[in-house]
């Protein structure tokens, strides 16, 4: 084993300091916290359509910051809307309807770690929204976007990531 001499004149083995360094290395990496990528909703003044493109941050305050804008999602099963009280009903890839006074921008903290489901279109009206992983089959699918407070037909392709979308499955 090849030694070397630290700056107080100690010997030291050089393959134990390097096994030292890896463990310290595998410690550090366990508990080292990734952190939440950020969504910003632009919301402009009125009704705006919006998603999650990951589930939020658990972390105090920001799922609360999501639901004080009393996002209303449509329920298929339904057929109507349903306001989300609860993180029990807050999905990614789920379109919302959120009302705003005034334009604003609103940071939330997403959860990285967490896988997105894609949601199952049925047939009929899907209030979907895009995520960074979702694709959505050919299937006859025709989408519209909420802009400028009108809809407007907007071709599969067109979909974008961070935005919710009308769906009509026949």
């Amino acid at each position: 084993m090849r030694c070397f001499i630290d700056k107080n004149g100690n010997g030291r083995n050089l393959a134990g300091v390097l096994l030292m360094v890896v463990m310290l290395m595998a410690i550090c990496g366990q508990a080292a916290v990734v952190p939440s990528s950020k969504q910003m909703l632009e919301l402009k003044p009125g009704w705006n359509l919006v998603t999650l493109t990951k589930p939020l941050d658990p972390m105090p305050g920001n799922v609360q910051k999501f639901l004080s804008l009393k996002p209303m999602r449509y329920d298929v099963a339904c057929g109507s809307y349903v306001v989300c009280n609860d993180s029990e009903n807050l999905k990614a890839g789920v379109g919302y309807w959120v009302f705003s006074r005034e334009a604003q921008t609103i940071e939330l903290a997403l959860d990285v770690n967490s896988a997105v489901d894609q949601p199952v279109l049925k047939k009929g009206w899907n209030l979907i929204g895009m995520t960074d992983d979702a694709s959505w089959p050919n299937s006859g699918m025709v989408s519209w976007a909420w802009e400028s407070g009108h809809f407007k037909q907007i071709d599969k392709k067109d979909l974008q990531a961070g935005q919710a979308y009308w769906a009509w499955l026949p």
